[in-house]
């Protein structure tokens, strides 16, 4: 078993105006097109205007929540850069498809090319931070952060890496969001994304977001103690439930010990049951959040359901946009974490606070 780990900082960027406060606002954002997009910030904060002219909006949401996210840390150079994504850079992909056609295939520009393909984040990080060591991009569709964030705990357990940026990265476009609507991702009809958790119809609402997290192996300076997280395919209700009192027993922990759940609810009534059954286990004590009504769907979702057990477990605070259940605890000690993405790729963590 995987030995614990530590978060140093943690940052998000999404819809809402979680990036510059780094905490979940009291107002937020809704859409009633079933598309979330980012809230972006001043790049020009973090980078020169020639660097941007040449980045697309992925890259550049990556580099500066990768920025800011080591900052906060106190990381000048990271030893390993680890990140997951499921689709990597739609808009690059796509730009790159229409001048094959608009061209004929001859005098095309590179640069969508190069940006599009899935390791580009993780290379203009490097380079910004002249970080010459392990560097590495999952592609596992609703488990690619949950691998990257494996590889990281490994290489500190082992040793091999004092320090570890881990993140991911989605975005969603347009063009993308149409034939994911006919394949049933989305919901047919139009609903505001503040109603998303009281939907009782098939399908999601589409969106986007990057997380990055500063990992190290010891608790100096750490936010909080990732004891430990799970993977869990395609599982029946009773083995999901099974599954998880395993993952808590080997952590040592009881469920009655949870202070907090956050769930990944999406509004999908396909898979809601998934849901439903982890809640059940939970006493009335224990608090309730979830957050895809403020993010939308996408592959690496749970990212930000990790971010928020950071600011749970630090500000000892609910955020109020996110609450469904108050319960009786606190100090807030235990925190668990469950998404599934659309009931194939479901995945656990458990984190602790440190103070």
């Amino acid at each position: 078993m995987l030995k614990p780990v530590y978060i140093q900082a943690a940052r998000a960027m999404t819809a809402q105006d979680t990036f510059l406060t780094n905490e979940v606002p009291d107002t937020v954002r809704t859409s009633n097109d079933n598309i979330l997009f980012y809230q972006e910030p001043d790049y020009l904060q973090y980078m020169g205007m020639m660097q941007l002219r040449r980045m697309s909006k992925i890259t550049k949401v990556g580099m500066v929540t990768a920025i800011q996210c080591l900052a906060d840390a106190g990381i000048a150079q990271p030893q390993a850069i680890i990140t997951g994504t499921g689709k990597g850079s739609l808009s690059d992909t796509e730009r790159f498809l229409k001048s094959i056609t608009e061209f004929k295939e001859t005098t095309l520009n590179p640069t969508p090319f190069i940006q599009s393909t899935y390791n580009a984040l993780n290379g203009m990080i490097a380079l910004h931070h002249n970080s010459h060591g392990y560097n590495t991009t999952y592609v596992h569709r609703g488990f690619s952060l949950e691998n990257a964030l494996t590889d990281a705990i490994m290489l500190l357990n082992d040793g091999d890496v004092q320090n570890a940026l881990v993140g991911s990265f989605e975005e969603i476009t347009a063009e993308h969001f149409i034939p994911k609507q006919k394949l049933g991702y989305w919901k047919k009809e139009k609903i505001n994304s503040g109603d998303l958790l009281q939907s009782q119809t098939e399908g999601s609402i589409a969106g986007e977001g990057t997380c990055f997290f500063a990992l190290t192996a010891t608790p100096e300076k750490a936010l909080v103690k990732l004891c430990g997280l799970k993977m869990v395919h395609k599982p029946t209700t009773e083995r999901l439930v099974s599954e998880l009192n395993l993952f808590l027993t080997q952590q040592g922990v009881a469920l009655a010990d949870i202070d907090v759940l956050i769930t990944g609810r999406n509004g999908d009534a396909r898979t809601e049951h998934f849901y439903d059954a982890v809640e059940a286990l939970t006493t009335e004590t224990t608090s309730i959040l979830a957050y895809k009504h403020l993010t939308g769907e996408f592959d690496t979702a749970a990212g930000f359901g990790l971010w928020s057990a950071c600011q749970v477990l630090t500000r000892q605070m609910l955020p109020s946009p996110m609450l469904m259940r108050t319960g009786a605890k606190q100090p807030f000690k235990n925190v668990l974490v469950y998404n599934h993405y659309y009931g194939t790729h479901h995945a656990f963590y458990l984190l602790q606070s440190v103070h």
